[in-house]
């Protein structure tokens, strides 16, 4: 689980935030496309905390269903939800003059009240939210993520720092494509950047600076022989590669950057201005990137490099 639903207080409090979770159940299911009928209040509800309307259109034009909302909010136990806690669903959707019945959760159904749920959907319609499900449907929109940082405020910022999403610098999106089939690569990030040089003289007192030739952006695999056996065509070059994720984290990025400045400036290296320009334009694209806050796991590896010596490339 991404969100604690702990943040969320107690349902049975009298600090004044005892209708938080009720108020999130409400935005919640705004956000998911519901009518808010009646708001959750503090009177007698006869076991009701909220009443929403569900518009369904098809075939034979549009259905109205008016759902019945029952909030528990366990999360601070940790107990599931069963029976005793939902007591006389068919008679309370009944009252309330109700399609059916949502339960919105913060724990799980237990056995008993799943399997009573299923024998009242032969007469009305079930539905439910347990914490799973509330957390994908809130993590799969922007709406949803918007409203996860109102309610879950911790969880987010921990979610953002392990879900790290490109930083708005430029105008438009960082785009690097395929030269072969036209895909971005930085969409998932498994592409490669190959960069191929003439071959160097290594003998001692004659050496030569390496002369980097082309370069090229490809997917691995069939693109890159394509593009591999395009570029070499009665030429003799030897090819070197790496990975374009290495350029999408904090630490390689630098790395990266400093190992081509080093051999630049010490080792006399030089770049034809095709693969200049491809070079600038990767560090360019995934600046966006690396403009952010590290993961746990890119600390981790921060921690490794210095305890194995692994930095003298700064």
């Amino acid at each position: 689980m991404i969100l604690d639903f702990k943040e969320i207080p107690k349902a049975n409090t009298g600090n004044g935030d005892q209708d938080t979770f009720e108020l999130f159940a409400r935005d919640f299911l705004e956000v998911l496309g519901y009518d808010i009928l009646q708001n959750p209040d503090r009177g007698p509800d006869g076991k009701k905390d909220l009443i929403v309307q569900e518009t369904r259109f098809g075939i034979s034009g549009k259905t109205i269903i008016k759902w019945l909302v029952s909030c528990k909010h366990h999360a601070h136990s940790g107990k599931s939800v069963n029976d005793i806690d939902e007591p006389n669903i068919l008679d309370r959707v009944s009252v309330h003059e109700c399609d059916g019945f949502l339960g919105f959760y913060s724990t799980i159904p237990a056995t008993s009240l799943g399997t009573n749920l299923n024998s009242l959907k032969k007469k009305i319609e079930i539905e439910y939210f347990d914490r799973e499900k509330i957390e994908k449907n809130l993590l799969d929109s922007p709406a949803g993520i918007k409203l996860s940082s109102r309610y879950f405020p911790r969880s987010f910022e921990n979610y953002k720092t392990e879900n790290p999403k490109p930083a708005k610098i430029f105008s438009g999106d960082s785009i690097i494509e395929c030269e072969n089939c036209g895909k971005n690569l930085l969409e998932d990030k498994a592409g490669i950047f190959v960069i191929m040089r003439e071959p160097t003289n290594w003998e001692p007192h004659n050496q030569t600076p390496t002369h980097y030739k082309s370069a090229y952006f490809s997917c691995k695999g069939q693109c890159d022989a394509v593009l591999k056996n395009k570029y070499m065509q009665n030429i003799s070059l030897i090819d070197e590669w790496a990975d374009i994720s290495d350029y999408l984290s904090p630490l390689t990025y630098i790395k990266k950057q400093m190992a081509w400045i080093n051999a630049i400036h010490m080792d006399k290296e030089t770049l034809s201005i095709e693969a200049f320009d491809k070079l600038k334009r990767l560090f360019l694209n995934a600046y966006p990137f690396i403009s952010r806050e590290q993961t746990t796991e890119e600390k981790e590896n921060v921690k490794f490099y210095l305890q194995n010596g692994l930095m003298d490339w700064l």
